[in-house]
C-alpha cells in the first residue's frame, strides 16, 4: 500500500507528458482539408510506462481482493469465536450451580441428612454429564480450529 503515493506521481507525469504533445502538436489549417493521418509509432517510452502502470494497477486490484477476502474470513472467524466465547461462558454458570448444590449436599451429609445422599449423587452425576459436554464442546472447538488446516494441506 506505501506504492500508491509513487504510482500516482507516475501517473500525473504521463499524462503531463501527454498533455504537453497535445498542446505543442502543430494545429492543423481550417481551410485545407487535412490529409489522412498517416499511423504514428507510438513513443516506445510511453508505451512501456503505460504497460508498466496497468501490470501495476492490476497487481494492485489483486492485493486489494486478496486482503478484502482475508479481512471477510477473520470477521467469520471473530464471530465464530464469540459464539464460543458465549457458550463457553453459559457453560460455566451451569457448571459453578452444579459446584454449589454439590456443596450444599456435602455440608447436608455431613450433619447427617439421609435424603441428602441421593441429592449427592444426582448433584455428581449432573456435574459429570456437564463436565463431559465442556470436553465435548472444547474437542469441537478444536476440530473446527482443525478444519481449514486440513483442507489448506
Amino acid at each position: 500500500m506505501s506504492d500508491i503515493p509513487e504510482l500516482e506521481n507516475r501517473i500525473t507525469a504521463a499524462l503531463d507528458r501527454i498533455a504537453w504533445s497535445i498542446e505543442n502538436t502543430p494545429a492543423q489549417s481550417a481551410a485545407a482539408p487535412a490529409p489522412a493521418p498517416a499511423p504514428a509509432e507510438p513513443d516506445a517510452d510511453l508505451v512501456e510506462e503505460l504497460e508498466i502502470e496497468r501490470t501495476t494497477n492490476a497487481r494492485l486490484v489483486a492485493t486489494s481482493e486478496k486482503n478484502v477476502a482475508r479481512i471477510e474470513r477473520l470477521e467469520t472467524r471473530v464471530l465464530r469465536m464469540t459464539d464460543r466465547l458465549e457458550d463457553a461462558e453459559a457453560e460455566n454458570k451451569r457448571l459453578n450451580a452444579v459446584i454449589a448444590a454439590m456443596s450444599e449436599n456435602n455440608a447436608a451429609l455431613r450433619n447427617g441428612d439421609s435424603g441428602a445422599a441421593d441429592a449427592g449423587l444426582a448433584a455428581e452425576l449432573e456435574h459429570l454429564k456437564a463436565a463431559r459436554a465442556n470436553d465435548l464442546a472444547e474437542l469441537d472447538d478444536i476440530m473446527a480450529e482443525l478444519a481449514p488446516i486440513v483442507k489448506e494441506g
